[in-house]
């Protein structure tokens, strides 16, 4: 009979699980005020997208980083973009954000202390966790780039969404992780990464 009175004391220890350590960080903005990372835990989930300004994949996925945004918002989902590009000024990330027209927080993770923590390695790269910072999915926002320069007429997987849509109805993520496609993400310190990738 022991094991049976484990199981609900387990689910507590669970629910009860403390946030992940990346969580506790504090990030600048666009806006040159700081971010507590803290703060999406009031949210069912947060999406925390990868994305560098001079990356051409990154760029062209504005469209379809605005719907999600839209979309998140009605489901108390947060949307963070997260810029690991060291030396990025606040400037061109604020214009970035203005020519694509995104409404939501914009951080810069120039020491890549995030990049780390999440081990991101791409932009775009999406990353989706639960309110606790546990991640449910990771990789690419959808199929649309099969490879570099090269892109689906018609997408056929959106592997974040779904993630979304299963996390918050209680059904198993059916799709964890997806390769992203991108520009690769350099390490702090280093030369530019993605100019290869032009």
């Amino acid at each position: 009979m022991i094991w049976l009175c484990s199981n609900p004391a387990s689910a507590q220890q669970i629910a009860g699980t403390p946030a992940a350590g990346w969580m506790h960080l504090t990030l600048a903005t666009s806006q040159r005020d700081s971010f507590d990372l803290s703060a999406l835990q009031k949210y069912k989930a947060s999406v925390l997208l990868f994305l560098d300004p001079e990356c051409p994949v990154s760029q062209k996925y504005g469209a379809t980083i605005r719907q999600l945004y839209q979309e998140a918002k009605e489901q108390q989902v947060a949307v963070v973009a997260i810029y690991p590009v060291p030396g990025l000024l606040p400037e061109t990330v604020r214009q970035f954000a203005e020519d694509y027209q995104y409404a939501f927080p914009q951080l810069l993770d120039d020491q890549q202390q995030l990049v780390r923590a999440l081990q991101a390695s791409t932009t775009p790269e999406a990353f989706l966790v639960d309110p606790q910072g546990q991640v449910i999915y990771h990789g690419a926002i959808d199929n649309w780039f099969y490879s570099l320069g090269r892109y689906r007429k018609v997408v056929t997987q959106h592997y974040l969404q779904e993630a979304v849509t299963a996390f918050l109805t209680g059904k198993p993520v059916r799709i964890e992780k997806a390769t992203p496609v991108g520009c690769l993400i350099g390490n702090a310190g280093m030369g530019e990464s993605h100019h290869h990738q032009h």
